[in-house]
């Protein structure tokens, strides 16, 4: 569940006074988030300094590590001398401090890290040196390797109020559920016509994380091609197939979130709540507050856990479509 970052704060705080601070988090969000802005208030938490921008942070001793060059990726790096990489990440962290002082490490856009970068990471994440702070910040971190996740306790921030952006696929679908609540059109023929819109912008999610990452790989492969042998190939085939399909997931729900939302919104308007998810839209939701009775749009939204819950398992995925927008929107 997503935090407002003032109560992810509090809870973190309370855990430094517990003494139950981790020693690694990921810090995921959508880049409203301000991700970055969290991280240098995080680390007010184990040090006496205090600076409001994380690149302050690095005259304290923090290292910042960010995508460079122009794969914008976070690399091993050919020496523990060379700034910006793991490698050097590495040999700071385990450099000797001040007696009550922390280390302090903080990866942005950690999601951009090569996959050598990441397994070179989880050795630290398994031994890391005592009184270490690591901070992963991510937008996407379905992008990373799943035994980092499993190692890191992450904290979802939420955007604040009026402020989150959508990106081409999360407006295409409001565009849709714009049309349909001025078609005013019902039924099951409706609802599939709905259906198979969404899952147009689910093909169009996906194309698009193929395109991106099997371009990535095609460089990996001009690189390190002609100095490896098949195994590596296959492997990395294997690993970008999977880090697809991680990435594809995420999306997909982030746009039954969105759903979720618009369906949310209608229950509020319903009862005079003041603040709404999608308030761009409210002339859209409030048609449907109108049309709908509140008994119904409670039975709509639980349609649509069931439909989100139901993706996180093996379930034929258009057959789980069909049903909750049938239930959702074909009455």
């Amino acid at each position: 569940m997503p935090y407002k970052p003032d109560h992810a704060l509090k809870l973190l705080k309370r855990a430094q006074e517990l003494g139950r601070l981790g020693h690694a988090y990921l810090i995921s969000g959508p880049r409203e988030a301000r991700l970055e802005d969290f991280a240098a208030q995080m680390l007010t938490l184990v040090s006496d300094a205090r600076h409001r921008e994380l690149d302050d942070w690095a005259q304290e001793g923090a290292i910042l590590l960010r995508p460079q060059m122009k794969s914008r990726r976070i690399g091993v790096g050919e020496s523990s001398e060379e700034a910006g990489t793991m490698r050097y990440l590495e040999k700071m962290l385990h450099r000797t401090i001040q007696p009550g002082q922390y280390k302090m490490g903080v990866l942005v856009d950690a999601e951009r890290m090569t996959v050598q970068a990441q397994n070179a990471f989880l050795k630290t994440l398994e031994e890391p040196p005592a009184r270490t702070l690591l901070l992963l910040l991510s937008s996407h971190p379905e992008q990373l390797l799943t035994t980092i996740l499993s190692r890191v306790i992450e904290m979802p921030l939420l955007p604040p109020p009026g402020q989150r952006v959508f990106d081409e696929h999360e407006q295409k679908l409001l565009t849709l559920l714009a049309r349909m609540a001025e078609r005013a059109a019902t039924g099951i023929g409706a609802a599939m016509a709905l259906k198979a819109e969404f899952q147009d912008v689910l093909a169009g999610v996906k194309e698009g994380i193929e395109e991106e990452m099997e371009d990535e790989f095609d460089k990996e492969k001009e690189h390190y091609g002609q100095t490896t042998d098949g195994t590596w190939l296959k492997r990395r085939e294997e690993e970008v197939s999977a880090r697809v399909q991680a990435a594809y997931h995420h999306h997909r729900d982030t746009l039954l979130e969105l759903l979720l939302s618009w369906m949310g919104d209608i229950a509020r308007l319903q009862v005079g709540a003041q603040h709404l998810d999608l308030p761009t839209w409210q002339e859209h939701t409030a048609q449907l507050a109108a049309r709908w009775s509140p008994e119904s749009v409670m039975n709509r939204m639980r349609a649509l856990r069931r439909l989100e819950q139901l993706m996180h398992t093996n379930v034929n995925e258009g057959l789980a479509l069909d049903v909750a927008f049938i239930q959702a929107f074909g009455r």
